[in-house]
Parts: C-alpha cells; structure tokens; sequence
C-alpha cells in the first residue's frame, strides 16, 4: 500500500509526516496536534502499521558515535542467479551492511556499508564480500561527505 493511496486519508499522512519527524512523541501529544484523541491516534497507528504502511519505527544514531564512521556504497556483481539467494541471505545477517538493492544494468546490487575505518571496510570486502560464492566483481566508492542523509519520505 501507497501513502498515496485512497485508503490513507489526510490525517494518516499527517500522522506518517509527524512521526517520521518525531517517533518519541505520545499518542496524546500527536492527537493534540492534529485535532484527535490519544486513543483514536493509537488505532491509526495500529491500522497503519497492520498495512505495513509503517514499517518500523526506529531510533537513528549518530554513526561517529558508535565508532562506524566510514560509509561505502559498493556495486557488486554476483555471476549466476542461483549464487543471489545465499549472497542475501548473508548479507540480511551482515551488521555492516545498512542497505542491499538489486540493480539494474552491469551489476547485481548495491551495498551501503558502515565500517569503522579503511581497515575495516578491506577486511569487509576481502573477508565477507569475496568470499561470497558468485562474487565476480565489487567497486567500492567511499564517502568524503554527506550533504543529506535521511529517511523521510514525504507525500
């Protein structure tokens, strides 16, 4: 389901906006801002959650501070399709690796990986990525900065 779907009015998306801004906030403080009750707030959530609309709500934490301060975005090509289902599966498993998307064009997936320093990010990809049964290829691009980081998504 959408958030633009017909079956997510008004109220719903201002409560999607409003905890993607604030997940701490109270089912009252919520309702008090958009003009309901804590209780039908809660059953909102509830049915918003039930439609996998909200997914998770999560806290987001300063990568410097749990020392993974190096974030990499790594293409890799994986040889045969019968090789993915494994090389997902440990990569699901894999802590350092924040994102998988399978690709379009020349390779399989794209990784966003959070490592704590260049020795990391080699010992990442020498000892976990090639050692994946079907890795043929890996490019690894290193962020210098980031200008927005987020995970909003708006309507």
């Amino acid at each position: 389901m959408s958030i633009n779907s017909p079956e997510i009015d008004e109220i719903d998306r201002k409560i999607i906006g409003i905890l993607q801004a604030n997940a701490q906030m109270t089912n009252a403080q919520l309702g008090e801002s958009i003009g309901l009750s804590a209780s039908a707030v809660n059953e909102r959530i509830r049915k918003l959650k039930d439609k996998n609309v909200i997914k998770q709500i999560v806290a987001l934490i300063d990568a410097k501070s749990v020392h993974k301060e190096l974030c990499a975005f790594i293409y890799v090509l994986v040889d045969r399709p019968e090789h993915s289902v494994e090389f997902l599966k440990n990569t699901v498993a894999n802590a350092d690796i924040l994102e998988c998307h399978h690709m379009t064009g020349e390779d399989s997936y794209l990784l966003k990986v959070r490592v704590a320093n260049t020795l990391a990010l080699e010992v990442f990809i020498t000892h976990f990525l090639k050692a994946q049964k079907g890795v043929t290829k890996t490019l690894t691009q290193i962020v210098l900065s980031s200008a927005k980081d987020g995970t909003t998504i708006v309507d």
